[in-house]
């Protein structure tokens, strides 16, 4: 995103919260949806108290957990299948079947399992964003031109060395849009995922669930607020590792 983008995005979101907080202060929206000033305030509140980074750091560690697991998983499995023919048709069947099925339905039977822990839902996160990352990581190896391929057999390249050095580079493209993909993922599945009840009463969206019980709306924007600005940092993170990996991708045309 260049710096023109950056400042239109940046002028929506001033102008989204300026008439928020016009039409809160002319009493047209209902007296339970918070102004953006009230939320300001709750926000710095829970900085200062501690418990707003407390919360953050509960969710980082499911997200980034799950998200690890998926992203190791996912790009190996996924190389593996594209690549070795009976790897391939051992998992595609699966793949295909399971990955239309909800996640979140399988909550029930990881809880009988595991109990509401930790476990649970670094599990079903990483239920959830795993097949985006594993198929986009099969299609990027799978659309490799056959004629790099050729051209590498033709100096002499054993199997493994063309996996490698050149088809890895070729897929990586591809593998990263199936990591991105998956990191939205894992910040929307966690929030789903702290919705059943927190052990140790941490958590993002433990907090939401609690504030709405409350009907603190404000705390309940704060949360997501949070929520959304954790995910928008992580994926900029992500974009400047693909930027610095794949110089010879960004620069073209």
């Amino acid at each position: 995103m260049d710096k023109r983008l950056h400042k239109i995005a940046l002028i929506e979101v001033v102008a989204v919260a300026a008439v928020w907080q016009i039409l809160a202060a002319l009493q047209w929206l209902p007296e339970y949806l918070s102004s953006p000033l009230v939320i300001g305030r709750e926000l710095l509140a829970m900085a200062a108290s501690g418990d707003l980074f407390a919360n953050a750091a509960a969710s980082l560690y499911r997200s980034v957990t799950g998200f690890l697991l998926v992203a190791v998983s996912g790009i190996v499995l996924g190389i593996a299948a594209g690549y070795f023919k009976p790897v391939g048709t051992f998992f595609t069947p699966i793949v295909d079947v399971l990955n239309p099925v909800p996640k979140i339905a399988l909550l029930p039977i990881l809880m009988v399992w595991f109990g509401i822990s930790d476990t649970t839902r670094v599990l079903l996160i990483f239920l959830t964003a795993f097949f985006p990352c594993f198929i986009a990581t099969q299609d990027g190896v799978h659309g490799v031109r056959q004629v790099y391929v050729w051209a590498a057999q033709n100096m002499g390249a054993g199997r493994m060395q063309i996996l490698r050095k050149v088809v890895l580079p070729a897929a990586l493209p591809k593998i990263f849009d199936g990591l991105r993909v998956s990191l939205g993922l894992t910040f929307v599945m966690m929030f789903s995922a702290e919705m059943i009840g927190s052990s140790n009463g941490l958590g993002l969206g433990f907090l939401i669930l609690t504030a709405d019980m409350a009907g603190r709306t404000d705390l309940m924007f704060v949360s997501i607020f949070i929520i959304a600005l954790l995910g928008f940092l992580f994926d900029r993170i992500l974009l400047a590792v693909r930027a610095r990996l794949l110089w010879w991708s960004e620069n073209r045309g």
